[in-house]
């Protein structure tokens, strides 16, 4: 291509010399003379131009391989292994779905709905996880998703009949739902004016590990419950539900995606990633989760959802919007 060895090290921006070994050191390993050359004169051999044809393929086959890696790594595709709750599943990452898949065409996804725990060599890309602040160090790199704040709550009917409870212990001994494992006990954890977290044992009338089936049940009246506002915020709003005890909250929870390492990370993905944390929106607002994570300056303010925060919540009613009820 270039007539000797002068104009190839020209193009290559190497030493004549290195390519003069170079092509030495290939003559010796094959055993065949690929090169004819003297001071005046240079031609390449039959089977040096069969073998120069064959490289050419090579390095053709060698940069259509790389082209196709860098493809795939700039266009999201191929297969997402996801492990979380039943409940994430079910109301976080089943609505967030079509969207996404519409948006990623070529990318599929594998979701095992869970509460097992999952060992990290079992081949998932992704691990969703709640887990309240501050949470122990899992050996995983980790990006919130965003923070959940938890509420008792009781339908208006529930509270004409029983009354409104004014303590934790006084809720404790009305009817009551249970949100988790079918094995007791079974407790609310709030957090008392002092700041200290207790724990309050009831039992409840109902138990089950659904959560839509725990709001569907104190919509109808048959218990106190405790959930994620974000699960019963549109009952509450509709005025379906009344949050009960401001001054006694939960503590905070964190919502996790987990995976083991950024480096060698699939755009899909990461695309995935992405796409959570922008349609994942916090119901915590922000300066209570800097005081509460320590990830911002001290505020003077409890870093607990306040009675203010669940009173700023409104209802749609007729024509015009109403407060929240807060017993």
């Amino acid at each position: 291509e270039h007539n000797g060895f002068t104009g190839a090290a020209r193009a290559l921006g190497v030493a004549r010399s290195s390519i003069c070994r170079r092509v030495g050191q290939l003559e010796q390993r094959l055993g065949v003379r690929l090169v004819q050359r003297s001071t005046r004169h240079f031609a390449v051999t039959d089977l040096g131009l069969e073998l120069h044809g064959h490289c050419l393929k090579m390095v053709a086959e060698a940069k259509a391989a790389y082209e196709r890696v860098a493809c795939a790594r700039a266009t999201p595709s191929g297969l997402i292994r996801l492990s979380c709750p039943p409940a994430v599943a079910q109301l976080l990452v089943s609505p967030l779905l079509p969207e996404f898949t519409d948006k990623n065409p070529e990318v599929r996804i594998a979701i095992e709905a869970s509460d097992r725990r999952i060992d990290i060599d079992e081949n998932f890309d992704l691990f969703i996880r709640v887990r309240q602040i501050p949470s122990a160090d899992s050996g995983m790199v980790m990006r919130s998703l965003g923070i959940v704040q938890h509420v008792l709550i009781a339908s208006r009917g529930f509270l004409e009949r029983h009354g409104r409870p004014t303590t934790p212990a006084e809720a404790a001994r009305m009817p009551s739902i249970g949100c988790g494992s079918l094995q007791g006990p079974h407790v609310w954890k709030l957090v008392d004016p002092d700041e200290h977290e207790i724990q309050i044992r009831h039992e409840p009338k109902l138990i089950t590990d659904d959560m839509v089936l725990v709001r569907q049940a104190a919509v109808q009246g048959v218990g106190i419950a405790q959930l994620p506002l974000s699960v019963c915020l549109n009952e509450v709003r509709q005025g379906l539900l009344e949050v009960l005890l401001p001054d006694f909250p939960a503590p905070l929870f964190e919502v996790q995606v987990l995976f083991p390492s950024r480096r060698g990370m699939l755009p899909a993905v990461r695309s995935f990633i992405d796409f959570l944390s922008a349609h994942c929106v916090s119901e915590v607002p922000q300066w209570q989760i800097k005081r509460h994570t320590g990830r911002g300056p001290r505020e003077s303010s409890r870093f607990w959802t306040s009675r203010k925060a669940l009173e700023q919540l409104t209802v749609e009613g007729t024509g015009a919007k109403r407060e929240v009820r807060v017993a």
